[in-house]
């Protein structure tokens, strides 16, 4: 029964009961006790009797339950339904105080109803609470039933529990069917494709949302039961579709990535996802899952590989190109240093003949000391260079850079001060690398100060580690190039503007050897025209000791010796010169220019020592070396290669075709003589 209903009716009964009300007032007022009597014009007269028992036959018949109070709120009867709605024999209610039954938190309600019905009609909601301790949801009507003296209340209660339910119901299922429309409208307006499985099954699909229709084309009843794995690629639609079965029965989350057919026949790649929901107890309630389109993404992904393999082949024939042009430049030098190296032997020349060879000599050491800085800075790309450590007095390192960057600082007219603690300062370095950092500083100082400049060379302990700063008033660094001085192949002025800018690589090689030492360098100026300084930061030896050896001099005479040497080279000029300076020294020399002629002429020369060319035509070095020491005769001679190859590659595979040296081009002189005279001594290299 609906509460309208029971409202309707509770209205009917009530007008009933104070129709009855009327009547037992007028009784009570005549003081007439009949029943039932006729006046003398035939109505019917109720007596006090009959009229309470009317009202209590209305009362039992009513489904709300009824029941009189005293003013204090005592029950002085109450009909059979309200002692059912409290769980209470009928009989034990009479005399109980109806707040007994209301529940604590509802008496202020009650106090304040039971207060208005002792005059008039009061209404309101409270809870009862049954002897089981239930508590019923009720509706209270509250009248007064002696008009006059207010001698007693009725109450009328009608049990809301049903309709209360009702409401519950009614409004779970409002909240469900406005949940389920937002989650719908939520489904259809997400980028994703979005879809529902079955739990416990083989992975059928029973929701998708508007972006799957729009996308695929399709409908509600063509994608039920498998109708959706016609839209998978088939290059994967059985992995796709046996792994995402299998993820389903088990209960597992799943992800994959695949192509999906759109509704113009065309496949995306999508990322999808699955997800399993479970309730508290565990039980899987739905699974929903989402398909992201990522065929951008893809295609990004597939561009940046693309560009990084481009990039590794690019850097590779870089490297090929840098050897490549170190062995272009390293051939035509051998012979112009030879050739110099023959001029200091004649003995005593002009003055001028004399400057004009030093300054072959210096230009030559200058083309060698770029190309080594080429080679250095791919040889660190790679990885290949390792760092011959010892502990070295920085003091050293200094002096064999100065001196070597002394002839440019001294033609530019420059001032150079070095300033040096006065103890040693011991550094775990490579010598070598070291000095080539120092050098290449000192040198970018003086080709970037104008004639004439200072250039100070500073150097203090800081804690652990040692700062060595090398500053000049030269022409400065703007501040939009100071953050890239340190980049390959970077410059501060274009190639035009200045005739010794060098290639570049100077300060990346700095960069480079510096934190291959485990330090940092850094540039600072404060704008063109300004100067610059840079600081070089590097650990220091914790404890500083270290023994000064004796400098026995860098001008020792040329040795000697007295080899039967085969000089193998195809540049004519090289080979010539070669030989040349090799007479000089007093051995007896033979030449080839070929490599089947260098084969022959080993044999032919019996030689004990043969220089032999890689790059040769018709037989290249590898060969040639291979075919000697495949005689019997050729395992006892010295085979040296002399080659504008210089990698580290290249020195692997002139050992494994049997050379016993790996020279690069140009080859120094003494080095070489030193090399034979070693040989010719027995001494082993």
């Amino acid at each position: 029964m609906t509460f309208e209903k029971l409202q309707a009716e509770n209205a009917e009964l009530r007008r009933q009961l104070e129709e009855a009300e009327d009547t037992i007032h007028a009784i009570r007022s005549g003081g007439v006790d009949a029943f039932v009597v006729e006046d003398s014009e035939g109505r019917r007269v109720y007596t006090l009797e009959g009229a309470d028992r009317y009202y209590r036959v209305l009362a039992e018949q009513m489904q709300q339950g009824a029941a009189m109070l005293h003013l204090d709120g005592s029950i002085v009867y109450s009909n059979r339904r309200f002692a059912e709605m409290l769980n209470v024999p009928h009989e034990q209610l009479i005399g109980k105080l109806l707040d007994e039954y209301i529940a604590l938190e509802d008496r202020p309600i009650y106090d304040n109803l039971l207060g208005q019905g002792q005059t008039r009609t009061a209404r309101g909601e409270a809870r009862l609470r049954r002897s089981d301790g239930e508590l019923l949801s009720a509706y209270l009507t509250f009248n007064s039933l002696q008009k006059d003296t207010g001698a007693s209340i009725g109450v009328l209660v009608t049990d809301l529990t049903s309709q209360k339910h009702h409401e519950q119901l009614t409004a779970a299922h409002d909240a469900l069917r406005e949940a389920e429309a937002l989650f719908h409208t939520l489904a259809d307006n997400i980028p994703q494709l979005a879809w529902m499985a079955e739990a416990g099954t083989d992975g059928q699909i029973h929701w998708f949302n508007q972006n799957w229709f729009d996308y695929t084309g399709t409908t509600l009843e063509e994608m039920k039961g498998s109708g959706w794995h016609a839209v998978h690629h088939p290059d994967h639609a059985h992995r796709v579709i046996s792994q995402f079965a299998a993820h389903v029965k088990a209960g597992l989350d799943w992800e994959d990535t695949f192509p999906i057919r759109g509704k113009d026949g065309t496949y995306r790649w999508f990322l999808s996802r699955m997800k399993v929901i479970r309730d508290e107890s565990g039980s899987i309630v739905r699974i929903f899952g989402t398909n992201t389109d990522v065929t951008d993404q893809r295609l990004m992904a597939e561009e940046l590989l693309q560009n990084a393999a481009d990039m590794a082949e690019a850097d590779r024939r870089k490297d090929e190109f840098l050897a490549t042009l170190a062995h272009e430049l390293r051939n035509p030098l051998a012979p112009v240093r030879n050739a110099v190296q023959i001029l200091h032997m004649k003995g005593p020349v002009v003055p001028e003949l004399q400057w004009v060879s030093e300054v072959i000599e210096r230009q030559i050491q200058h083309m060698t000391c770029l190309i080594e800085g080429l080679m250095d800075v791919s040889r660190i790309n790679q990885g290949k260079i390792e760092l011959k450590r010892e502990w070295v007095d920085l003091a050293k390192v200094v002096q064999g850079a100065v001196e070597v960057s002394r002839p440019l600082i001294e033609d530019n007219g420059h001032t150079l001060n070095v300033v040096l603690p006065p103890k040693p300062i011991v550094i775990d370095a490579d010598h070598v690398r070291l000095t080539q950092v120092l050098l290449n500083l000192l040198n970018n100082s003086a080709k970037y100060t104008e004639q004439g400049g200072r250039i100070d060379l500073g150097a203090k302990l800081r804690g652990n580690e040692v700062v060595i700063s090398i500053r000049d008033n030269g022409i400065g660094i703007s501040v939009d190039n100071l953050p890239k001085v340190f980049r390959m192949f970077s410059q501060v002025e274009s190639a035009l503007s200045r005739s010794q800018g060098g290639l570049g690589i100077g300060l990346c090689l700095v960069k480079r050897l510096v934190e291959m030492h485990g330090g940092r360098v850094e540039a600072h100026s404060d704008g063109l025209g300004k100067g610059s300084e840079f600081t070089v930061h590097l650990p220091v030896v914790e404890e500083q000791t270290y023994h000064v050896q004796r400098n026995e001099g860098n001008h020792k005479a040329m040795p000697m010796s007295s080899l039967r040497i085969l000089v193998v080279d195809d540049n004519r000029d090289a080979a010539f010169s070669l030989a040349k300076l090799l007479k000089m020294m007093g051995n007896e020399v033979s030449l080839a220019h070929d490599g089947e002629e260098a084969v022959t002429a080993a044999d032919e020369f019996k030689a004990d020592v043969i220089l032999l060319d890689i790059g040769l035509p018709k037989l290249n070095g590898y060969k040639a070396c291979r075919s000697i020491r495949a005689q019997s005769w050729g395992k006892r001679i010295f085979i040296i290669a002399v080659t504008g190859w210089g990698q580290d590659d290249d020195k692997r595979k002139s050992e494994e075709a049997g050379f016993d040296w790996h020279m690069t081009k140009p080859v120094d002189p003494k080095s070489l003589m030193t090399l034979l005279t070693d040989l010719q001594t027995g001494k082993t290299p």
